[in-house]
């Protein structure tokens, strides 16, 4: 105990000796002990309350006033005070030059592992401290690390979250050791796409532990693809019906216009030689009439009687070929529309319109021939 109060001391009249010397370091008092000051030396003014700043130059000089306070409050061994001013003057602009007055006051208020937060910030990145001033602080922090347990923690990828006892404390690489109070405390490192690290760490005070997390990668997740909406199944048509009446239609049809065809034919061709035979009576009948005299009929020539009846007989027949063959003709058109209208006629289901082409023979009345009637 009384080499650990000397260098207390030892650092105190140091520290002092440096105030006196230079306006950029201040008197440190002995730890453990309420400092107070001296009967002749003014109290030192309340610090004030800080407002949020509306703009950043407003923000550093409000910042500087409130470090002004903690400096004098620091001088006046007020630590309470020096620490919420400094606290506050820290929370507006973080300047690591605040971290040695921050950190004693801190450290004489019974906060060792804030002070030592803000020391070993101010040790390694106060640009502007002076030689003195860095040796301070790293006294300073040696003897906050005496009750604390320091951890120096790796991970083997950048980017991690690492947290202490579920509180995020920064992102690897750490720049800086973290410093924690003496107990057991739960390390836990992650990030995404690996397999997150996490170890169960039993701390003892004037500690110092290194810890290593190697994170590994996750295999990649194979595409899930979404699952395709079930199809709709329309309702299947009735079954179509059986096309054996229309192959027998076609099949009389085609052998109903081959006849139709062929009668035409055939009484045409016998039409035409009863022409020809009435064309040579006639002719006859012309040479053995006398020009004076008629062919045939009432004025006729009586000789020509007989001839006339016979050229009479063969005109008759030769109109009842001519009719004969039209009909042949008419019924073999007809047979071969309805023929082609059955190639032609869709396969619809029963129960459903259809699609049909009838054909209606016309014969008489001074006409012959057909008529087609259908529903589309």
């Amino acid at each position: 105990m009384t080499m650990r109060r000397g260098r207390w001391w030892a650092a105190g009249l140091l520290v002092t000796g440096v105030w006196t010397s230079t306006p950029s370091v201040w008197a440190q008092g002995a730890p453990g002990k309420a400092a107070t000051p001296d009967k002749g030396a003014a109290a030192a003014p309340a610090t004030p309350t800080p407002t949020p700043a509306p703009s950043p130059a407003d923000a550093d000089k409000e910042s500087a006033r409130l470090f002004e306070d903690a400096k004098k409050a620091h001088k006046a061994f007020q630590w309470d005070k020096a620490r919420d001013a400094a606290l506050a003057a820290f929370k507006l602009k973080p300047d690591p030059a605040y971290g040695l007055i921050l950190g004693q006051s801190e450290l004489q208020t019974g906060k060792p592992r804030d002070a030592a937060e803000h020391l070993e910030l101010f040790v390694r990145e106060a640009k502007s401290a002076t030689a003195i001033e860095k040796q301070t602080a790293q006294k300073l922090l040696d003897d906050a690390k005496l009750k604390l347990g320091t951890l120096i923690i790796k991970v083997n990828v950048e980017g991690a979250d690492v947290s202490i006892d579920g509180k995020a404390v920064g992102r690897s690489p750490l720049v800086a050791p973290l410093f924690v109070d003496p107990g057991s405390h739960e390390v836990e490192v992650k990030k995404f796409g690996f397999d997150p690290g996490k170890e169960l760490l039993a701390v003892a005070p004037a500690t110092e532990s290194e810890m290593e997390f190697a994170l590994a990668a996750l295999p990649a997740e194979p595409e899930t693809k979404q699952p395709e909406p079930p199809k709709k199944e329309e309702p299947k048509p009735p079954p179509l019906p059986s096309p054996k009446w229309r192959t027998y239609g076609m099949i009389g049809g085609a052998g109903l216009t081959v006849i139709g065809l062929g009668l035409g034919v055939g009484l045409t061709m016998m039409a035409n030689g009863k022409s020809d035979e009435a064309d040579q009576q006639l002719a006859l009948l012309r040479q053995t009439t006398p020009t004076t005299s008629g062919l045939c009929g009432a004025g006729g020539f009586a000789p020509n009687a007989a001839g006339c009846a016979k050229l009479k007989d063969t005109l008759s027949s030769q109109d009842a070929y001519t009719n004969g063959a039209m009909v042949g003709y008419v019924i073999g058109g007809v047979a071969a529309i309805g023929t082609l209208g059955l190639f032609l006629l869709p396969r619809t289901p029963f129960g459903r319109k259809m699609m049909g082409v009838n054909v209606v023979p016309v014969v008489g009345g001074g006409q012959t021939g057909g008529m087609v009637v259908g529903s589309f």
